[in-house]
């Protein structure tokens, strides 16, 4: 016998209601479709004010169907009214261009006048023999738990924000920290290399003081013969005296004086123009800036605290000036040959060479002290990590000195052999750079 056909199944009839809106058969199955995916649909004739809400349409405002209202007034009544105004605007702008798509979200109240967050959307897809606006068909969606969620959302980013911000400001506590730490110690530097000039500026300038007052005796003594009742007398009483001044003596010894209070003053001078050359008082932009110099007056200014540990060996290439921040550069300068000095225990050199290779510009500073172990040497650029006592470092110096070369958009990494010593080299792009909106001049210390 023939195996019978398999029943076919048949859509279910179209509600009457559909039917009732006036609404085509193709038409009220495209309502249908939409209403079972969840949307409520509504269909308005502008001329008569008339509009058809279908039963899901009623029932995600809480009513039976047709409870709703039958025209566009019952729409508004609904709406919270401080959405009315926006509503009017969305619908005008889509009325006037129909090609702009009218969608808006807003407040619905229930029957209970609790409001809830609908999104209203439409079509314009009729107009009268005058162009007006006639008939214009839309769907209602509940968007409340969407707006919850966003809501939700917003909170946890504004406390997000709030969190950073905290971090922020703990972090600039200890780049704050370590900068006093630095500042400490290069106080101390300076201030023994200033006290040596200054101090035979000071003596010299007592000596000088005294044989100043001297030879102006003398001439006052001179000067008093003319005057003087008995002038051969006035006369031997000053050539005594021209004896006891030493006049031949302070013919070489003034010059001396003089050229040894000069060498002070410069060396003075020269240790105040290290530090602006390092600091780059005013100059926290981007430009263009000479390495080799950062470097010498860093040098410098260590000079205290390197020159008993350490001879300091320049190889230095030929560099085009690079592009950069110069005072955060000199800050990881400071850094790694502060670090090069404490390496090393006795005595012992700090090697520090320049090279171009390819389009980068290379520095490296290299310490012949006690090294790093390879446990150690892949965590020093972790920040707080620091092998020091307590109080004698925040372990951030090297990684923020390894943030201020990536801000450059080059490498900062160390290699080491322990008990022979360590290397560490920067690489930055000879490209110019356009400056980060996120980078600001860091502050960066001496101890890690």
């Amino acid at each position: 016998m023939a195996a019978s056909a398999p029943p076919r199944l048949l859509p279910p009839p179209l509600p009457s209601c559909w039917l009732a809106s006036g609404a085509d058969t193709s038409e009220a199955c495209w309502q249908l479709a939409l209403e079972c995916g969840g949307d409520g649909v509504w269909d308005w004739n502008i001329g008569d004010g008339k509009v058809f809400y279908g039963p899901r349409f009623n029932a995600l405002l809480g009513y039976d169907n047709g409870g709703f209202g039958d025209d566009s007034e019952a729409f508004v009544n609904h709406v919270h009214p401080d959405d009315i105004g926006r509503l009017r605007q969305h619908l005008r702008a889509h009325f006037r261009d129909e090609g702009t798509p009218f969608c808006c979200d807003l407040r619905m109240r229930d029957p209970n006048y609790a409001y809830r967050w609908m999104q209203v959307r439409g079509q314009l897809i009729e107009r009268n023999a005058d162009g007006e606006p006639a008939r214009i068909l839309g769907t209602l969606r509940d968007i409340s738990q969407w707006r919850q969620d966003e809501a939700v959302l917003k909170a946890q980013l504004a406390e997000t924000v709030r969190l950073n911000q905290q971090l922020e400001g703990a972090q600039v506590q200890l780049v704050q920290s370590e900068k006093l730490a630095a500042i400490g110690q290069l106080a101390a530097g300076v201030a023994h290399e200033l006290k040596t000039p200054i101090g035979f500026v000071s003596t010299n300038f007592g000596t000088l003081e005294r044989n100043v007052g001297d030879m102006l005796g003398l001439i006052a003594a001179y000067h008093a013969t003319a005057a003087s009742d008995d002038p051969a007398q006035a006369l031997a009483a000053a050539e005594a005296q021209y004896v006891a001044a030493d006049i031949d003596y302070l013919r070489e010894d003034l010059p001396a004086l003089f050229a040894e209070s000069r060498d002070g003053l410069d060396r003075v001078q020269r240790i105040a123009r290290d530090l602006k050359d390092f600091s780059r008082v005013g100059e926290q932009d981007w430009q263009f800036a000479d390495l080799h110099r950062g470097l010498d007056s860093t040098i410098n200014i260590l000079r205290y605290e390197i020159k008993h540990k350490a001879e300091v060996i320049r190889e230095y290439g030929e560099l085009p000036e690079v592009w950069c921040v110069p005072s955060m550069i000199n800050q990881v300068f400071l850094n790694l040959l502060a670090n090069a000095a404490q390496a090393i225990e006795t005595q012992g050199t700090i090697t520090v060479v320049t090279a171009v290779e390819g389009d980068k510009v290379l520095i490296r500073i290299a310490d012949t002290g006690s090294g790093i172990p390879p446990d150690i040497l892949n965590r020093i650029f972790v920040p707080f990590f620091t092998t020091k006592a307590a109080g004698k470092g925040t372990g951030l110096g090297l990684s923020l000195a390894q943030d201020i070369i990536r801000q450059h958009h080059g490498r900062l990494f160390a290699t080491s052999v322990p008990g022979q010593g360590s290397t560490f080299t920067i690489e930055l792009p000879l490209t110019e750079l356009q400056p980060p909106d996120t980078l600001r001049p860091a502050d960066t210390g001496i101890n890690t």
